[in-house]
């Protein structure tokens, strides 16, 4: 691993990595200078992130009493391999997907990625009791098993920490769900 900077560093397996410490910090750092206001602020890059020297790599971090996370979407991109026996070894696909199926599935995963977040900096724990976007996962295909969706019990959660009104929740979900085209949500 070559050392760039305490920030960042290029892996051994080549990749751009960005220290999620000093992320989490720039984060804070804007969250304070524009908006006290904000709910809670995530940010997506999509470059791997590390914490320690040690690190193969880190999917993300939050800092939930200060409302900020930082997260890494390179491993939601279809058109990447991974390896079950060194998760540092990426690779190219062989027979990659058309640029456009490429964006719009790596943003339904990203979108996911982030009402299960902010789930979490609102202080929900993930979800054992039914098939919900608060289920945790031990690996990718799991993830991207899980439905968008939060269940009834996450749902009443959001709503008595947020007192949003569900039925135009639901409303505008279905209108996101088709201007993007997420097929699995529309039903």
């Amino acid at each position: 691993k070559a050392v760039v900077s305490s920030r960042v560093r290029v892996a051994e397996n080549g990749r751009f990595q960005i220290n999620i410490t000093a992320a989490l910090h720039e984060v804070r750092y804007h969250l304070e200078l524009n908006s006290s206001s904000s709910l809670c602020v995530i940010a997506l890059t999509k470059y791997e992130l590390f914490e320690t020297k040690s690190d193969l790599f880190v999917a993300g971090m939050a800092s939930g009493n200060q409302r900020i996370a930082v997260f890494s979407i390179l491993r939601y991109d279809p058109n990447l391999t991974f390896s079950s026996e060194f998760w540092h070894d990426v690779r190219k696909v062989s027979k990659p997907m058309t640029k456009v199926k490429t964006g719009r599935l790596i943003f339904e995963r990203s979108a996911k990625l982030l009402v299960h977040e902010t789930m979490h900096l609102l202080g929900l724990d993930h979800c054992i009791y039914f098939e919900c976007v608060m289920n945790g996962s031990g690996h990718l295909e799991e993830d991207f098993r899980q439905p968008m969706s939060l269940c009834p019990m996450c749902l009443r959660k959001m709503k008595l920490l947020t007192n949003c009104n569900i039925v135009d929740r639901y409303e505008r979900l279905i209108e996101f769900y088709h201007e993007f085209e997420m097929k699995r949500e529309i039903k």
